[in-house]
Formats: structure tokens, sequence, C-alpha cells
């Protein structure tokens, strides 16, 4: 059964700002700290990189649950605004932690969640799409959309080429052949029809 003062509770972890969000260091695990602080010091730098910096004071103590994310030239990132951050996980926690004390109530819950939004910007991680346009560069340069390919799969334009040319050649030397073949025949057809003939007026 929730009570007047689980209500009161929740609603005053409800209350909490992003930036006001401290939890005592002992009551949470210590490799959770360690998780957090080893996500912290990774996005850091994201974080900067994203602003065209690089990070000059990068630091999280699991212990104390305290961190320092500083940029070239002094700027200092607002990494409440950044998803796996140790301001978010610390959001996060407090966010289950409002939602435990809600004691099953399931608007309290939900106003535990909607109260406390939670950084969900991710950093901008290395660029990845390099190899995908180099291949988009090569298949323009070899297919404008336009060319009609021919020849077998695999070969290239100058194999097509040259198994045409080859091709050609084939057929006019076998045309030639024909051509000599049909002379030669009739040539000694006309010999075999006047030997005949001669044949048969000496037999008269």
């Amino acid at each position: 059964m929730v009570t007047l003062r689980t209500t009161l509770m929740a609603l005053a972890l409800g209350l909490v700002s992003a930036q006001d969000y401290y939890l005592d260091p002992d009551t949470v695990n210590e490799g959770l700290r360690g998780t957090w602080c080893d996500n912290q010091l990774s996005t850091c730098p994201l974080i900067c990189r994203d602003q065209g910096d690089a990070p000059d004071i990068n630091t999280c103590d699991p212990d104390t649950l305290r961190y320092e994310c500083i940029c070239e030239g002094g700027d200092v990132p607002d990494v409440d605004e950044y998803s796996l951050t140790l301001p978010y996980f610390l959001c996060q926690e407090w966010g289950n932690r409002c939602v435990t004390a809600c004691g099953g109530n399931s608007q309290c819950a939900s106003d535990c969640r909607e109260d406390n939004p939670c950084g969900a910007r991710n950093p901008t991680r290395a660029n990845t799409t390099s190899t995908s346009a180099t291949a988009g560069a090569t298949a323009s340069r070899t297919d404008d959309g336009t060319t009609i390919f021919t020849g077998n799969p695999g070969s290239s334009n100058e194999d097509s080429e040259e198994g045409s040319s080859d091709n050609n050649s084939n057929s006019d030397s076998e045309d030639n052949d024909s051509a000599a073949a049909v002379t030669l025949g009739r040539t000694y057809g006309l010999a075999i029809i006047f030997g005949t003939l001669f044949a048969g007026f000496a037999m008269l």
C-alpha cells in the first residue's frame, strides 16, 4: 500500500534537477561506479571533438563519483545532455530509486521518468563512411548508368572489344573460304558438263 510518506519521497526525488543529482557513493555498487567512470572517461573526448576541441582535463573518481571534463580553451561542455556520462548514470539511478519509492503506483513511476529525463544525445563516433564513399566514387567512374556492358560476366570492356574484334576477323576468314569453295565448285561442275557433252557427240 502506498503511504503518504512514500508518495512525498517520490515527489521529492522527482523534483531534483539533473544538475543536482547526487548519490552517496557507498550506496552504489563499487563495480557499477567503476563502469560509470570508465564510460565518462571514454565519452568526454568524443564530446569535446563534437565541439571541435580535444580534451584538456578528463578525470573521474569512482570513490567520490566526481568528474571533470574540460576541453581545450577552457570550454566546459554540458555533459548532462549526453548519454554514457556520469550525470547520465546518476540521473538513471535517481529515476530507478524514484520508481522504487513509488511502491507500485504506475502514475507515480511514470512521473519519475518524465520529470527526470536523462541525456539523450550521443557524441559522434569515428568516421565510418569513407569506405562506402570510395566505393561509390569507383562505381561512378566505371558506370554512369547509361553504359551497356557486353561480353562474359567478369570481363572488362577491353576484353569484350578484343573478343569482338577476334570474332569479326574469324567471320571474315570464314566468308573468304566459303567464296573460294563456291568458285571451285562451279569450275569443276562446268568441266564435267562439257566433258559429258563431248563424250556424247563422240559416241554419235
